[in-house]
């Protein structure tokens, strides 16, 4: 588990690392700010599409060897970035770059699964969604005075070490995880050994499962269409991804909006390394929300217990109603202390509680989605995936804009006004949810919730 943790912060660091360099990338090729904000939104977007093509690979070959495969892609892919003598050759690399960076995206998940019974999973989502959370926000952390002492180049070159260190002890340590697999694997080498001892069994040991199993054209089909027939026929799927999109949406729009808050020519006058530790709040707080997850995991094995040991969908968004008030209270709180007058550290605060806010939201809705589809919760989850990358890749592209067009003030404010429109969906999933799973035609199926344990 903490492998996948290590793998799933290392590249979201890859994600927003850029951001630090972006200066130092537009003084030496001659381009303007919009074109480095376009290689953070490739990376991003390289998230959507990485993920529909990974997902089905994974339920095909195992996940190991797309955790390893897809890994050196994103290893060796900060080579050409570091050495890139053209903006052409950063854009492209780090489209290609964030595909192979969306594998923890589907196979961390389904590693969960594999490991753990859905009521038991809590503990590692949560420390799934907290690498999600705080991994954007702390790579900015790190590579901020990286790229103003050394270079933008050298963001790379960091980034390309820590990527290959995990590689490598992802090659070592990471078993595979999926049952369909490791038994397949195990019946090949029994049949292996029985040849080598001569054994006539050898020719009738089998796998029963292996003529039920999907093939690789399929499972593509699959991936490629059912995640769009839940995104417009399931209102549950719908919602998670818009209010998730949004989310992340932030997240990375803040990559943008932070350094003007805090440097010149209207912030207060940071360099580029005191710009990086601000997103210090934003890492800050989903470690704060992370503390108090025990609490909102000892409520949802309660209402288990009530419910004579049954999963109880609704209960994983008792937490996510006070995080979803939070959100627009910490952007208009950072939005009205922007000015230069009032001391830095009062906007970093509300951004702590803007991080805390969106980590719960994000892991309650994971959460919910998988324990309310169960069996298609793979296809459900790749649609809320899909557009919350979609969206993720788009907003910084406009964020400078808003921010110079609107000032400070209210352009947090209008996000602060949208977040508020978006604050009902959880207090409808906690006290309607039952209600809506009933009359899905997929959520209905396991709404006894009978199925728990592991896939």
């Amino acid at each position: 588990m903490s492998q996948c943790r290590a793998n799933t912060a290392d590249r979201t660091w890859c994600a927003g690392g850029i951001s630090s360099g972006a200066t130092g990338i537009q003084e030496e090729f001659g381009v303007s700010a919009e074109i480095t904000t376009l290689a953070l939104s490739l990376y991003v977007l390289g998230y959507a599409i990485g993920p529909v093509l990974l997902a089905p690979l994974s339920e095909y070959f195992g996940r190991q060897p797309v955790y390893v495969v897809s890994w050196f892609c994103l290893f060796i892919f900060q080579l050409p970035l570091a050495l890139a003598p053209n903006i052409g050759t950063i854009l492209v690399c780090r489209f290609i770059a964030g595909c192979a960076g969306g594998a923890p995206l589907t196979n961390t998940g389904g590693s969960i699964s594999d490991m753990w019974e859905r009521n038991e999973s809590g503990g590692p989502m949560a420390v799934y969604g907290l690498s999600s959370t705080f991994g954007p926000p702390m790579a900015l952390v790190v590579t901020g005075y990286i790229g103003l002492n050394l270079g933008w180049r050298w963001i790379f070159w960091v980034l390309m070490a820590m990527t290959g260190g995990v590689w490598v002890v992802l090659v070592a340590t990471i078993p595979e995880t999926r049952h369909t697999t490791v038994l397949q694997n195990k019946t090949k080498r029994v049949r292996k050994q029985m040849k080598k001892e001569n054994l006539q069994s050898a020719e009738s040991t089998f796998d029963m499962h292996a003529s039920s199993r999907k093939g690789l054209h399929e499972l593509f089909a699959i991936t490629l269409t059912r995640p769009f027939h839940f995104l417009f026929s399931e209102p549950i799927t719908l919602f998670s991804a818009i209010y998730n999109g949004f989310l992340y949406g932030l997240v990375y729009l803040f990559n943008e909006a932070i350094p003007l808050v805090f440097g010149p020519p209207k912030g207060h006058p940071f360099n580029g390394g005191q710009q990086g530790l601000a997103f210090l709040g934003m890492a800050i707080g989903p470690l704060i929300a992370f503390c108090f997850y025990p609490l909102q995991e000892r409520y949802y094995l309660r209402r288990v217990a009530e419910n004579g040991g049954k999963g109880v969908p609704e209960a994983r968004m008792w937490m996510a109603r006070g995080g979803a008030i939070l959100i627009p209270i910490s952007l208009f709180w950072f939005g009205w202390t922007s000015y230069r007058s009032v001391h830095w550290v009062v906007p970093i605060i509300a951004s702590s509680l803007f991080g805390a806010g969106i980590y719960i939201v994000i892991l309650s809705i994971l959460n919910y989605v998988v324990d309310s589809y169960q069996t298609y919760s793979a296809s459900a989850l790749a649609g809320v995936i899909l557009v919350r990358n979609v969206v993720g890749a788009g907003f910084p592209l406009f964020a400078t804009q808003m921010y110079e067009k609107l000032d400070y003030e209210w352009a947090s404010s209008l996000l602060g006004f949208i977040s508020i429109l978006l604050v009902p969906i959880p207090f409808i999933f906690f006290y309607k949810g039952q209600t809506i799973r009933l009359r899905s035609r997929w959520a209905s199926e396991h709404f006894d919730q009978d199925e728990d344990s592991p896939h």
